[in-house]
């Protein structure tokens, strides 16, 4: 796994991952569990108000991983019938592009883009203009170079920005949507607003995001325990519940045009066997790369070969201790979204369809009005 890592990005940015989340400090060569599993309140609030550090801390580690596991889309889909996990992606980004009214020639900003793959689809698809948001210095420089290499390249920039202070004046783009990366602000409504400010009058604001379902208790500590495992296992610092982005959206006013758990259009099989590792339901999804993509993320892979495998190679001091860390970070990135979608507490593909109003300006400018930027 540490070879995936570009040098100098392997222990260094694993320590400075876990050093938001463990109680020691000075550990930081492997995963505290009862902190990750327990946090007290006055630690989810101390991560949230560095949020933006800590997610370009976790895409720093895993990102490799990330595009050598599932490609350049770094988001899940709900599977189409007879459709290979390929088909499915393609199918789940055109219903998107299409719920999210884009059109040629139109200026789109897409937020939080990772490397671009949903970017590069979504132009070829439609035909717009997009500019990708990402928090990661290194996502712009391997996204635009991915563009450059497919061609796209006047049609897909990616530029580095703090998604709650965005660099462009009121009213530049002609619609804004989001997949799985909304959910990186731990204040939904104060993205909303930032949101809302780029777009003209008008303008559709689609996403597709990460929440707890209304199933989700916050008196129920198994419920509490799932959350906390998907926090840290995807650098998030607070999932949000469906209601909390309801709201947030309302209060800042946009027009909610509809709202949707796409999660529950998956079939033959639910969207969290492929994190679950679930090659029972795998083998019902036509396509070998698919099926050996979940088949590596099972359970009893890694009981048999990863983890027995990695252990002797930090025994015989081939590799360091941090890629038994690394191993258990992918666990809980993977494993607590299979066992939220499992619970039915937890979905990342709860979409809303929405619009700023066409009327005036109404307060949603601010940090521009002046010619101040950030």
């Amino acid at each position: 796994m540490a070879s995936l890592f570009p040098p100098g990005l392997a222990e260094a940015r694993l320590h400075r991952y876990l050093v938001h989340w463990n109680r020691d400090p000075t550990q930081v060569r492997e995963i505290d569990r009862d902190a990750i599993t327990t946090p007290t309140e006055e630690e989810r609030k101390a991560r949230q108000a560095k949020f933006d550090q800590i997610g370009q801390d976790y895409y720093d580690v895993v990102t490799p991983m990330y595009e050598q596991g599932w490609g350049q889309r770094f988001h899940f889909t709900p599977l189409t019938p007879n459709c290979t996990l390929e088909e499915s992606h393609e199918h789940y980004t055109r219903s998107l592009a299409s719920m999210a009214g884009l059109k040629p020639g139109m200026r789109v900003i897409d937020i939080g883009c990772g490397i671009g793959g949903p970017a590069r689809d979504m132009a070829r698809i439609t035909g717009a203009h997009i500019t990708g948001v990402t928090n990661s210095a290194w996502h712009v420089q391997r996204g635009n170079q991915l563009s450059k290499d497919e061609g796209l390249q006047d049609k897909v920039q990616l530029v580095r920005a703090n998604f709650l202070t965005l660099p462009f004046p009121d009213e530049s783009f002609d619609a804004a949507y989001g997949i799985e990366a909304l959910c990186y602000a731990p204040d939904p409504t104060e993205l909303y607003q930032e949101i809302k400010r780029v777009l003209k009058p008008g303008a559709p604001f689609t996403f597709a995001d990460w929440v707890m379902t209304e199933k989700f208790n916050e008196e129920n500590e198994e419920h509490r325990k799932v959350r906390s495992w998907i926090e840290f296992g995807n650098g998030l610092t607070r999932m949000a519940t469906v209601e909390e982005k309801r709201d947030g959206l309302k209060k800042v006013g946009f027009e909610v045009l509809g709202e949707e758990n796409m999660a529950y259009r998956s079939a033959p099989v639910p969207w969290w066997y492929a994190p679950a590792g679930s090659i029972w339901s795998a083998w019902k999804i036509p396509g070998w790369a698919g099926f050996w993509r979940v088949f590596t993320m099972s359970p009893i892979f890694h009981a048999l070969f990863v983890r027995p495998l990695y252990h002797l190679l930090v025994f015989l001091g081939v590799e360091k201790k941090e890629l038994l860390a690394e191993l258990d970070l992918m666990w809980y990135c993977c494993r607590s979204a299979g066992i939220g979608g499992r619970l039915d507490i937890f979905t990342p593909m709860y979409v809303f369809t929405c619009r700023k109003p066409s009327g005036g300006k109404d307060g949603e400018k601010g940090r521009f009005a002046s010619g101040k930027g950030v």
